[in-house]
């Protein structure tokens, strides 16, 4: 079974990324020198981070995304529960419905076949199959229902309040991060704009001003200039980036 937290992402795809990246951040780079010696390991080296960057994405993005597949799980494990199922049925009851909306290749189908295979087949408790989830996805919320469910297993008439709990704090923390997210796209916007502008500017500066940019290529005040630019660019990169990753 997947591990949510450890990226996914085959050697190929690893590789393709860190190339793109590489030219990329290396194209980038030369409008500021015109050289190549210099454009090229440089790019090299931003490459690696950024392809690292990439992947923390990705990472971040499927763990969301499960926790949203885990709270329609609970969801439909608590209608059953209010039917009358046990715990066992209500988790076979959620295979058949989710199975609606997710298809057999999502990783709530996946887990949920995981669980009914090991249970019937292994003996394992249900708890155990909970909280290896929890330990695998590396989503909070799961591991908090995981450790609630290890101490009420077979004890509590209380499964569907602590369902419907931990669906209620999972879309809580959603719909949060849904509001953060919309109050800074318009900002995140204008930051991304405000960093393609220089480069933007370079480049038409450099193509159509006669050769009004060619002592930022050729002199040592050119280079130091050229130098602090980079710099400062790259480090409103590197915060537009950071403060655009909202987790609650």
């Amino acid at each position: 079974m997947p591990i949510y937290y450890v990226s996914n992402m085959t050697k190929i795809h690893k590789l393709a990324v860190f190339i793109i990246s590489a030219l990329v951040l290396g194209f980038l780079v030369f409008m500021f020198y015109h050289l190549i010696f210099v454009s090229i390991p440089v790019g090299i080296l931003l490459g690696v981070p950024a392809e690292k960057l990439y992947e923390r994405r990705l990472i971040k993005q499927r763990q969301k995304k499960f926790r949203i597949q885990f709270k329609d799980f609970l969801e439909s494990m608590a209608v059953a529960v209010r039917a009358g199922n046990v715990d066992y049925q209500a988790i076979k009851y959620a295979r058949t419905d989710l199975s609606l909306i997710y298809n057999e290749t999502s990783d709530i189908i996946m887990e949920i076949d995981n669980i009914i295979n090991k249970y019937e087949k292994g003996g394992i408790k249900i708890s155990e199959l909970f909280r290896d989830i929890a330990d695998r996805s590396g989503v909070e919320d799961a591991a908090d229902f995981a450790s609630v469910y290890e101490v009420i297993e077979g004890k509590s008439d209380r499964f569907e309040e602590i369902l419907t709990h931990t669906r209620d704090v999972i879309a809580e923390k959603c719909e949060i991060e849904q509001e953060i997210e919309t109050v800074i796209t318009e900002a995140k916007s204008e930051a991304y704009v405000m960093l393609v502008m220089p480069f933007i500017i370079l480049a038409i500066i450099t193509v159509a001003g006669g050769g009004l940019m060619d002592s930022l290529f050729t002199t040592f005040n050119g280079r130091v200039a050229a130098t602090i630019s980079m710099i400062l660019i790259s480090i409103a990169a590197t915060v537009t980036v950071l403060t655009g990753n909202v987790e609650v």
